[in-house]
């Protein structure tokens, strides 16, 4: 007879990422994906007709959209609550992401999920009772643990998350992160977004907007910094393309959080004991897709000079990151202990 597949061959990792703007994931066997965090309905037959599909998620959501009933089902880096729709959306994007993960067939789909650092509870259930329903076993993990355990910084060591819906905090001390050693922020991404419309749409009441053309404008031009240039970008005024100057406007909206950014690291660096403070000031990660915006490594670096000299580390794809984090957790250490890293359900499929 042949031999019988134990259950560690059977099982198959993946890491994710549900972001509020884009959700990613990786597997044991090098597969990597990702996608917007949209999910879209035909309006009505014509919709249908055009599209040639009765649902579209990520870039063929965002293309098609003035026709579809759209939604953004992750709001601040969790499942939206209390809308049926975006439950459903959820869903679908959960169901997309693992058809991205390619899994073999008779496979286990064991993974690990990173989520903001203090999503509520209530929060983390919905997440796992969607998540059940496409996975053998699925755990929960703060996203900056994720990060940290995958720049293997897991002592001594701050990480800053700086995502579209959240702004997450965590310090490492040797041990997995508890409520105490970590901090999430709800002025992040979309918030920057949403100053720079409503600034972009005071300056110049005639261009034509929209939260995409905003946020790609800071996807390109994100800046705190003074002295770099002028942002020159063409816009479009009646329908006619302009050349306007934006750089007050950027450089305000993308400085708007610092303010807090730096007042919650300040307090994560007296929570270390004194002996590794020093230590702590320099394995300061950045991490996220704003960690792309240019000066907020420098702004942290000059506003922490009187606690030492702080080292700011960015990381590299921050796109992955977490999900790259959550499974090299997940393959260091065997599925069975995975319910002592956070919440954890297995459906014993």
């Amino acid at each position: 007879m042949p031999k019988a597949e134990s259950a560690s061959e059977s099982n198959f990792i993946v890491g994710i990422d549900l972001g509020t703007s884009c959700s990613a994931v990786v597997t044991e066997n090098g597969v990597k994906g990702v996608v917007e965090s949209i999910v879209g309905w035909p309006q009505d037959i014509i919709g249908l007709k055009v599209l040639g599909n009765s649902i579209a998620i990520g870039d063929t959501a965002l293309e098609f959209r003035e026709f579809l009933e759209i939604s953004y089902p992750l709001a601040n880096g969790v499942i939206k609550q209390g809308v049926q729709r975006d439950l459903e959306a959820a869903e679908e994007l959960i169901k997309h992401i693992i058809s991205l993960a390619e899994v073999p067939e008779k496979k286990k789909i064991c993974g690990i999920v990173g989520v903001p650092a203090k999503a509520s509870q209530q929060s983390k259930q919905i997440l796992l009772d969607l998540s059940k329903k496409h996975m053998n076993q699925v755990t929960l993990i703060s996203e900056p643990f994720a990060i940290a355990y995958r720049e293997e910084r897991l002592n001594n060591s701050i990480i800053i998350d700086l995502g579209a819906g959240t702004l997450n905090f965590c310090t490492m001390k040797g041990r997995i992160p508890d409520e105490n050693s970590q901090v999430s922020l709800e002025k992040a991404g979309n918030y920057v977004d949403n100053v720079l419309f409503d600034s972009l749409k005071r300056k110049f009441p005639d261009a034509q907007l929209t939260p995409n053309i905003v946020k790609k404008l800071k996807e390109k031009h994100g800046t705190i910094l003074s002295g770099g240039g002028n942002i020159m970008v063409e816009l479009r005024i009646h329908g006619k393309p302009q050349t306007l100057d934006i750089t007050e406007e950027m450089i305000s909206a993308c400085s708007t959080f610092v303010p807090n950014m730096i007042e919650e690291i300040k307090k994560l660096i007296v929570s270390f004991d004194p002996d590794f403070q020093e230590e702590a000031m320099k394995n300061i990660m950045l991490a996220g897709g704003m960690s792309k915006i240019k000066g907020y490594d420098s702004v942290i670096k000059e506003s922490l000079s009187d606690y030492g000299d702080a080292q700011i580390h960015r990381i590299d794809d921050p796109m992955y990151a977490v999900a790259e984090g959550a499974l090299k957790i997940g393959t260091d250490i065997p599925v069975k202990y995975w319910s002592q890293l956070g919440e954890t359900v297995a459906t014993g499929k």
